[in-house]
């Protein structure tokens, strides 16, 4: 049994991959932005939805259309073969591609226009959570220091860490289970002004 997870929430990058409920990636497809729906269609295809216990989907913050493509899919799949529909942050898909030893995460989504999503995260005992609210930042004002940010885009940001969309995406899936279920009707990303 596995779990289908879908990361549609970039402009510029698409993740599909299927994992193990502790995040032990079995397969993935990973793309550029554009048309999410078509790459997201033949993906699905390729890993195929056969033997799936779960769908996760990233609910943002992120891209409108990108966000409403991979949430409207993994909402499809999860309807029709009745399963269980989870969702995570974006801000926490990044926060999980920092190195595991760090006790503290400040996590930065691209947000057009110049600006980031921001989010900083505490890691007690192995559990990740967010420290405040999300909010949208320019990026000529956020001030690389402790700890030095990460992302998963392409941000044009000193001293920035890139993270590696697949496995952070895989290891947000044991966090996303552990929360209740998304209800099937309903269902909206988050956007930030």
């Amino acid at each position: 049994m596995s779990v289908l997870a879908i990361d549609t929430a970039s402009r510029h990058r698409l993740v599909v991959l299927r994992a193990g409920r502790g995040g032990e990636l079995v397969a993935a497809r990973t793309g550029g932005g554009g048309a999410a729906l078509p790459w997201l269609d033949r993906s699905l295809v390729e890993l195929g939805v056969s033997g799936l216990e779960a769908v996760v989907v990233v609910t943002g913050p992120g891209s409108y259309t990108g966000l409403r493509a991979g949430i409207a899919v993994g909402l499809g799949v999860a309807h029709a073969l009745g399963l269980p529909l989870h969702g995570v942050s974006s801000l926490e898909v990044v926060a999980r591609s920092a190195p595991d030893g760090e006790t503290e995460t400040f996590a930065l989504v691209e947000a057009g226009r110049g600006g980031a999503y921001a989010g900083r995260f505490l890691r007690r005992e192995g559990i990740l959570e967010m420290r405040g609210e999300a909010r949208r930042v320019s990026l000529s004002s956020v001030a690389v220091g402790e700890p030095p940010p990460v992302t998963l885009d392409a941000l044009d940001l000193p001293g920035i860490r890139p993270g590696d969309a697949v496995r952070a995406l895989a290891a947000a899936i044991p966090a996303a289970l552990a929360r209740p279920p998304l209800g099937l009707a309903g269902l909206a990303a988050t956007y930030l002004d």
